[in-house]
């Protein structure tokens, strides 16, 4: 019975050895790539109509093309996004409407806006609301 139970033993040790061997071997998992699009957040921050091109966090974005932007308003304010057509960050020219890629309405307080971008280029918004002072870029590369 002794030597059963030392036989048993060491056969459920060679089995366990044997397993973490042969799964140290394994190489590591392939990373999943995401189902959607991948998605960069930029807040609005608390007191944004007053802080020009720091309005924004981060002000400016690098993102490749098929990525997803997501605005958060984190301000106590309604905002709008609107492309510009750049100028000082202080006093942004603002675009027809005809010609804007970006042109949302309000947004108010705790709310998001999401916009996927897929043509290459630069993209500069602003909040047109009288007043407020805002100014951001989106750089899409291929």
């Amino acid at each position: 019975m002794k030597k059963d139970v030392l036989v048993l033993g060491a056969v459920i040790l060679g089995v366990l050895v044997g397993w973490k061997i042969g799964r140290s071997a394994e190489s590591p998992p392939e990373p999943v790539q995401p189902a959607h699009p991948q998605v960069v957040t930029i807040r609005i921050v608390t007191d944004a109509e007053s802080r020009c091109d720091k309005a924004y966090d981060p002000p400016i974005v690098t993102v490749k093309s098929g990525t997803t932007v997501e605005w958060i308003n984190q301000d106590y304010e309604t905002h709008t996004l609107v492309s510009s057509g750049g100028g000082d960050p202080c006093n942004p020219k603002e675009l027809s409407p005809e010609m804007r890629v970006i042109d949302v309405g309000q947004l108010p307080p705790r709310k998001t806006y999401r916009k996927t971008f897929t043509n290459p280029g630069e993209y500069l918004y602003m909040c047109h609301l009288p007043f407020h002072h805002m100014s951001g870029e989106i750089i899409v590369v291929p």
